[in-house]
């Protein structure tokens, strides 16, 4: 199984609600909760993602589906209000995904340090600079 496969299965086994805190320079700090359910047999895993601070309140909100693409590679296909419609992230590298279209030179950055632990990541450039992360959140598995 390749290591993009690895990811997938890995999140399709550690399904639930993760909860934790987020930084950067972009979002300054916030408190950021995501739910990972297993859909379509484990072919496929939804990460329903926010963030939450007490100076913006609800900043961000997304909903992300995990999937091989038809090349075999993993793709993220990500909709929140950011951005225009749903944007696909296909991978680079291990946990890494950069946006295949989009207004942004993207990336998002996923691991799974330990288990019952989720590192998320946003990364992007406003100009044509290399992407650099603007926010991430380290989250943790409750109950």
């Amino acid at each position: 199984m390749s290591t993009g496969n690895d990811l997938l299965r890995r999140l399709a086994s550690a399904t639930g609600v993760y909860r934790g805190r987020g930084d950067g320079p972009e979002s300054g700090p916030f408190v950021a909760r995501m739910a990972v359910a297993s859909v379509v047999g484990g072919r496929a895993v939804t990460l329903d993602y926010e963030a939450v601070s007490d100076r913006n309140g609800l900043q961000h909100v997304e909903h992300t589906l995990l999937v091989v693409g038809p090349g075999g590679r993993l793709e993220l296909h990500v909709a929140s209000l950011e951005l225009p419609g749903v944007v696909r992230f296909s991978q680079l590298g291990p946990g890494q995904f950069t946006a295949y279209e989009g207004p942004l030179v993207a990336r998002i950055v996923l691991a799974l340090p330990q288990p019952d632990a989720i590192s998320y990541a946003w990364w992007w450039s406003r100009d044509e600079t290399e992407p650099r992360e603007q926010s991430r959140a380290d989250l943790h598995r409750t109950g």
